[in-house]
């Protein structure tokens, strides 16, 4: 059985919180307790229903599928307190998860009787039609003098009391299975026919349609070309499959899209509501027979991959590539992790290909500054490097005198600028840059992972060179099409011809570590609490950094000044750092875990990178919300970021009709959309624009004017941008609103040349490779924007190659 149990307040120290976790421990054995905290949950405000906000739908989402609920209530002024009462009004409002469910009432307090009355509330209010709980009668739990109940420990003191609370618990359970069995849903009929229905999606509205006939859901087709491709493609496969294969609206939502999870079910209920039947019968009924645990499952491969982003299936595909077989295990409903959020540009010298283009006004400048930087500067490793690149730029000036500058790059300039860019120090005056000989296979091999990726069927785009923010060089090679799904796409599309197993919804727990130390497989849990083991003689960790997990990176950081609880993120919601725990169960040493990276151009509102006008900096205009310009814009991500947070984190990228057709993220249709949505801003003159983002119409005006003149003259005495290309000029005007949100982590699992994971003794863990952002070492303090997809895909084959060439070698031992 599985309970979950809420803390009746959001108190940092409560002795409620103490019982509760004493009951999670004390009966492990018989059920498993999951303890919600109220902290974070909103004041119930019929006027702004937030019962699809994710706090809410969390609540709603474990109640609805524990089998019965433990809520443990203090005592506020002969009452429950505010924050309880708070989540019953949001669970009982537009959401039910409450209805029928068994419930058992316990309490804490300083008094011996403390929670009497408390309790004796809550069970009236539990007993109210709108949450009409099952609640479990007598047997009423109250924890006097609650101070002094508890041992060091944790554990209730009181043996008697011990006692008592068994007695509770083991009839609760017993009421639990016999109130369920009133959950039985009841047969339904429909009006038969088709309903035409729209549901919240992740980017807006899903018209959806749903076919009936008199007894069953026959069909569901949802209209998907609002959303982005890659990221919630399995809902609208899996929800819909599930729904009909069950006849059943109790169907899981899908970690990460949880939105549009919720919308798809919704969407369905409102048309089985048209048809005539009650979607609360169907959302009472079982699961659909392939949600369900079936037993543990066991596999064996040559490889097995943990992670099935980018660096996970190029690790996958090289594998397949030498004929061996490989498993990867994917914690995540979908494939792609943060590569389906990139926007798709991946770094890589290609100097044949990059002067067909013409130099734009201040990139000379740009290299001319880097080759003048002194040489006590340049660390030893790099020394003989920066001075070829030193002779590379005298000869490009040389041969371009005439005027006929075109882009310049070399794989020497890209690699001086990745030790350039990521070379910092940290608060604690802790300095930092790239590991030399992983800078160096990133840099040399870039274009090599690029000709690699197109054989196995990435298209890019050769009429465009590009740059992502903060890459500070024109060299990105841009898929022709779907950004960075692109990648994920074909390489999947690989993976999976070539006998390549993907078993997603499998989070790894822990590795198979044998006696000798060597890595010999994962278990994990499958999507429904099953184990699944898989045996390979090599393992390849991929599942990313931790971007995603706010406490985590609090924990390590010593880059920025505060990081908030409740900053946004870029990241996939499964970027956790997983994979370096696994590592360093293993004993692997780690690197950089300090740094850490803020896109400085994310949204506001949920930290995505794909809402708004992305355009290339170089035609940025980045201005403050008074107006001003306050950075160069064509500098690295952690200096944009710093600048903006000084500036109070909000910011607007003011863009004209030319400039958007330069963005790389959008099309009009998408635009047209935002402006309507209000999370983009458009007018026909600056000084309109102005007026709708609150800023002074003549301080924009200025500001405009005086870049439009920068961009004349090829030079911005005021911040230093040394890259032109449009000024801001023709009607209509656009307002992006931005603001910093994590984007990437530096710091990870150390690793060798050839991925090894290594101990903090520098020998290496045998059977364990890591790639992608899970491993640290290569972009030390601040990654340079398109550096992220040249070291998934370059470290990701590597890794692959590796792990099956170390295993013929010791087949022959």
């Amino acid at each position: 059985m599985k309970f979950v149990g809420i803390v009746g307040t959001n108190a940092s120290k409560s002795y409620n919180r103490k019982l509760l976790e004493f009951m999670k421990s004390h009966f492990s054995e018989k059920v498993d307790i999951e303890i919600l905290e109220l902290k974070g949950v909103p004041m119930f405000n019929e006027s702004d229903d937030q019962s699809q906000s994710p706090i809410i739908q969390n609540f709603n989402t474990k109640i609805t599928e524990a089998d019965g609920v433990i809520i443990a209530t203090p005592e506020h002024n002969h009452s429950v307190p505010s924050a309880l009462k708070s989540i019953l009004e949001w669970l009982s409002w537009n959401l039910h998860p409450f209805d029928g469910k068994p419930v058992m009432v316990v309490g804490a307090a300083y008094d011996m009787q403390g929670s009497s009355r408390a309790q004796l509330h809550l069970r009236q209010i539990l007993d109210a039609p709108g949450v009409n709980a099952s609640v479990m009668p007598g047997s009423e739990f109250l924890l006097g003098r609650a101070n002094e109940a508890f041992d060091e420990a944790g554990k209730i003191k009181s043996e008697r009391t011990v006692d008592f609370l068994e007695s509770c618990f083991h009839r609760f359970m017993r009421f639990a299975k016999i109130a369920n069995l009133l959950n039985v849903p009841e047969d339904v009929s429909f009006e038969p026919g088709t309903y035409e229905v729209k549901a919240v999606g992740h980017n807006g509205d899903l018209p959806m349609i749903v076919e009936m006939s008199s007894t069953r859901i026959e069909k569901i087709d949802i209209d998907t070309a609002g959303e982005s491709q890659g990221i919630a493609d399995v809902v609208f496969t899996r929800i819909p499959s599930q729904i009909i294969e069950g006849q059943t609206l109790n169907v899981d939502i899908l970690s990460g899209a949880s939105v549009t999870s919720n919308g798809v079910i919704d969407g369905v209920a409102k048309a089985v509501k048209m048809a005539g039947a009650n979607p609360d019968v169907l959302k009472k009924r079982p699961k659909a027979q392939s949600a369900i645990n079936h037993g543990d499952e066991e596999y064996t491969a040559d490889v097995v991959v943990v992670g099935a982003g980018g660096a996970g299936l190029a690790a996958a595909a090289s594998v397949l590539q030498q004929g061996k077989k490989v498993i990867i295990v994917e914690k995540f409903p979908a494939i792609g992790g943060n590569t389906v959020r990139t926007g798709g540009p991946m770094n890589a010298a290609d100097p044949e290909w990059q002067r067909k283009f013409a130099a734009i006004p201040g990139e000379g400048h740009t290299i001319e500054e880097l080759a003048a930087t002194p040489e006590e500067q340049v660390d030893a490793e790099y020394l003989a490097d920066f001075r070829i690149f030193k002779q590379q730029v005298a000869d490009y000036l040389r041969d371009t005198k005439e005027g006929k500058e075109f882009l310049f790059d070399s794989a020497i300039f890209h690699r001086m600028q990745t030790y350039f860019g990521g070379k910092r120090n940290d608060l604690q005056g802790y300095s930092i840059y790239g590991q030399y000989d992983l800078v160096k296979v990133l840099t040399d091999q870039a274009l090599a992972s690029v000709k690699w990726l197109e054989e196995l069927g990435v298209e890019f785009d050769y009429n465009e060179v590009t740059m992502p923010v903060g890459a500070l060089w024109r060299r990105g090679h841009k898929p022709v099409k779907h950004e960075g799904y692109a990648f994920v796409a074909a390489l999947e599309q690989f993976v999976r011809a070539q006998g390549g197993q993907i078993l997603t919804d499998t989070p790894v727990k822990r590795l198979i570590i044998e006696a000798d130390g060597r890595v010999s497989g994962v278990i994990g849990t499958g999507v429904a609490g099953q184990t699944v083991t898989v045996h390979a003689p090599a393992v390849v960790l991929a599942s990313g950094g931790f971007g995603a997990n706010t406490q985590m990176l609090k924990q390590y950081n010593t880059y920025w000044n505060e990081i908030d609880d409740d900053i946004k993120t870029s990241n996939s919601p499964a970027i956790t750092g997983d994979g370096i725990l696994l590592g360093q169960s293993a004993g692997a040493d780690l690197v950089g875990m300090g740094f850490s990276q803020m896109m400085p151009v994310s949204d506001p509102q949920t930290g995505a990178l794909f809402s708004g006008l992305q355009v290339p900096p170089q035609n940025f205009v980045m201005v403050n919300q008074q107006g001003k310009r306050f950075v160069n814009e064509y500098g690295s991500r952690d200096q944009l970021s710093i600048a903006a947070i000084n500036n109070g984190g909000l910011f607007y990228l003011i863009a004209d009709d030319k400039i958007k057709e330069t963005a790389y993220n959008t099309n009009q249709a998408k635009i047209d959309k935002q402006v309507e949505r209000g999370t983009l801003f458009r007018a026909d003159t600056l000084e309109e624009l102005a007026q709708q983002i609150h800023i002074d119409p003549t301080t924009l005006v200025d500001t405009i004017a005086m870049y439009n003149s920068y961009v004349d003259q090829g030079h911005d005495p005021e911040f230093g941008k040394n890259a032109f290309d449009l000024k801001v000029a023709v009607a209509p005007f656009y307002a992006t609103p931005r603001k910093p949100a994590v984007h990437h982590t530096m710091g990870g699992l150390k690793i060798d040349t050839q991925t090894h994971v290594l101990r903090e003794s520098g020998q290496i863990i045998p059977g364990l490779y890591a790639a992608g952002e899970v491993a640290g070492g290569i972009h030390a303090g601040n990654r340079l924007g398109g550096n992220s997809l040249t070291d998934i895909f370059t470290f990701g084959r590597i890794a692959g190659r590796t792990a099956v060439e170390e295993q013929a070698v010791l087949s022959k031992l």
